[in-house]
């Protein structure tokens, strides 16, 4: 791995201990229907989990859109997806795919509804990316983005400048550790309509943002932060949720309007 691909190549190459560990940390879980609320998910919903990691989410949304839905899990990890696929080989709702580089391999117009948690900051063109958002969704489709924003992230007892210094050893870890701040504007450039944006904070008190932060510490190439955090230094994270619709046009729907 080198600095200038690390970002996605750390997700693409995953060992048997972060395998365990990634699947322990994205379990389905009850606060999970509030998370996707702004997707209103409903018996026949068509959904596109963009970035599934190990698939966990997938399987619990399909238990929302019943016999009649379909689920769509893509992950450029290979691993991810094979495990995914074994414990669904039986289903009829939910299925798994690879996907390499920007191409989503379903077809046009073929899902109503499109996940995409904690994946744009680490992808290599965020704008392509969006376009083939587009392309997959039905117009007046609907699109949840929930991306974090590492630029406000606090560490006690770090402080400021401290926490500054890791994150910028730890860059090549992300494309765009800021990516929350700009989902917005993002979309807008992509034509999506009725862009509406929620800002989250909160205290991490369990340590899962631990297990990230040491990952990133360990694994970034050369310079890195050489000192992980101990258990009593937990990070705060400001996560950002933007929800947007797929217009019709842009030519028939006029004006773009958004809500924050």
């Amino acid at each position: 791995m080198t600095q200038d691909t690390f970002y996605t190549d750390h997700w693409r190459q995953i060992d048997d201990e972060r395998v365990a560990r990634y699947e322990r940390m994205f379990v389905w879980r009850e606060g999970h229907a509030t998370l996707l609320a702004p997707l209103d998910l409903r018996a026949g919903s068509r959904v596109l989990d963009y970035g599934c990691g190990p698939g966990f989410v997938a399987e619990g949304m399909a238990g929302i859109v019943g016999a009649t839905g379909r689920i769509f899990g893509v992950d450029l990890n290979a691993r991810f997806v094979e495990n995914a696929s074994r414990r669904n080989s039986e289903s009829e709702i939910v299925s798994f795919h690879q996907v390499d580089g920007n191409r989503i391999p379903l077809a046009d117009a073929c899902v109503d509804r499109l996940l995409c948690k904690n994946v744009l900051e680490y992808v290599p063109d965020v704008q392509a990316t969006l376009a083939e958002f587009r392309r997959v969704l039905e117009p007046g489709g609907r699109l949840l983005l929930i991306d974090s924003d590492w630029g406000f992230v606090a560490v006690e007892p770090w402080g400021r400048e401290r926490t500054k210094r890791f994150f910028d050893a730890a860059a090549p870890a992300f494309r765009e550790p800021e990516i929350g701040r700009k989902l917005r504007s993002h979309l807008l450039d992509a034509g999506f309509d009725h862009v509406d944006v929620r800002v989250q904070a909160g205290v991490d008190i369990e340590g899962g943002s631990l297990l990230v932060l040491r990952n990133m510490a360990t694994r970034c190439p050369p310079p890195r932060s050489t000192r992980c955090l101990t258990k009593r230094q937990r990070p705060s994270t400001t996560t950002a949720t933007c929800s947007a619709c797929r217009s019709f046009s842009r030519r028939e729907s006029g004006l773009r309007s958004a809500a924050g």
